[in-house]
């Protein structure tokens, strides 16, 4: 999500020993290359949902498959992540908040870029949430990549599971367990990401309900009122950022009194995010601070990156600001609403047809378990061709999109 400056010191041969991606990816690119168009009427299908974009311009084309060294990267740099910012995923956090229920954190979705190193290529953590986003939307991804390409139904995008079935049984209870779960969102038929929201409700069978189509009884129990019937939920599957709700101070004290069970709790969003890593120092990452420190990192503005906390979606993000303008932040009062890091030079892992290079980030979306190692349970890929990753950038290009990042196979 950061710059696009091109530097012939990066070099992204294909036949190269040290690329990140594994040479399946090429084989598989080169022997069965597959359309845009197809990716698009195939996971439609898939996930029996109707509410893609008109346009094909979601997924890549490309099936990715990482090498051992991209794949061993990611686990250890996740781990470590996941391992520093352990005291703030205990469920106190959530009681200190101000919510009587306690739950830990229980997913964490982190990105990774891949970078240039000189003339090599590393992965440097873009930023984190407490959030659980696309899941779906790569699990769905992954079987239209199993019947296009056979050889990558055995190198599936997860940790753990040995099949699907047993990535199905594990998610389910992990997202979606209890009698009657519910997928929690606010306006959730006018977002760009209601693809994966309707694909999440229909793979594990839960109704969409909105805050306005809630009930809280005197016993602490969430009803949804949809079509007519009224109907109890044990379980949540929140997408749900309280800030955005118009009467969100409204809405949330009556959500303190609910008494039932929570994946991404909705207090989790403000208390895990980017902006705890200029609070942390996290291992492999250069330093990161608030923005009224950014003389601190010791580097020119035109060489850092500068983002809101709470933005999303390639929003609120400055890439080599001016001195004056990382300032200025500061003097408007917003210097800790801001978080300022190093520049970095994203790698170019493909080229297309007329030799535009290609760029990637990685999306793992991390299960939490308490006295257990983490678990990856999906490994998306954004492929761009602009300047950032984001899925709003998306404009149909060869190669540009999301696509899964196929675990190395006999791994």
């Amino acid at each position: 999500m950061h710059n696009l400056r091109q530097h012939n010191t990066c070099n992204n041969s294909a036949a190269s020993a040290d690329h990140p991606f594994h040479p399946l990816s090429f084989e598989l690119q080169r022997c069965a290359p597959q359309s845009k168009q197809r990716m698009h009427e195939l996971w439609a299908q898939m996930a029996g949902t109707p509410h893609l974009p008109d346009q094909a311009v979601v997924f890549s084309e490309w099936p990715i498959v990482a090498s051992q060294r991209l794949q061993d990267k990611l686990i250890e740099r996740a781990q470590a992540l996941c391992q520093i910012l352990q005291p703030q995923l205990q469920a106190q956090a959530v009681q200190n908040s101000g919510w009587t229920q306690g739950v830990a954190a229980d997913v964490l979705t982190i990105d990774y870029a891949i970078i240039c190193d000189g003339d090599a290529w590393d992965i440097r953590l873009v930023e984190f949430q407490a959030f659980t986003s696309l899941l779906t939307m790569g699990y769905r991804l992954h079987q239209v990549h199993s019947q296009l390409w056979p050889q990558l139904a055995d190198c599936p995008p997860w940790q753990g599971a040995k099949s699907e079935q047993s990535w199905l049984q594990s998610s389910r209870s992990w997202l979606a367990g209890g009698e009657s779960p519910a997928l929690l969102e606010y306006q959730a038929w006018q977002r760009g990401t209601l693809f994966d929201l309707h694909a999440t409700s229909l793979l594990w069978n839960m109704p969409i309900i909105e805050p306005h189509q809630i009930e809280i009884d005197a016993k602490g129990r969430l009803f949804s009122k949809q079509h007519g019937v009224r109907q109890q939920h044990d379980k949540i599957l929140n997408r749900l950022i309280l800030s955005e709700l118009q009467e969100s101070d409204q809405f949330s004290h009556r959500l303190l009194t609910t008494q039932l069970n929570w994946h991404s709790h909705p207090a989790w969003y403000f208390l895990v995010h980017k902006g705890l890593s200029a609070e942390l120092k996290i291992p492999f990452e250069p330093k990161n601070v608030k923005a009224n420190q950014w003389h601190d990192l010791n580097l020119p503005a035109h060489d850092l990156v500068a983002k809101n906390i709470f933005s999303c979606g390639g929003k609120d993000l400055k890439i080599g600001p001016s001195s004056k303008e990382l300032d200025e932040l500061s003097s408007a009062g917003q210097g800790d609403q801001w978080i300022v890091q190093p520049r970095y030079r994203p790698y170019p892992v493909m080229m297309t047809s007329t030799g535009t290079p290609v760029f990637a980030e990685a999306r793992l979306i991390v299960q939490l378990q308490e006295n257990q190692q983490t678990r990856i349970a999906m490994q998306i890929l954004r492929m761009y061709c602009a300047e950032q990753a984001s899925a709003s950038f998306f404009q149909g290009r060869e190669g540009e999109g999301a696509s899964i990042l196929h675990r190395p196979p006999n791994e």
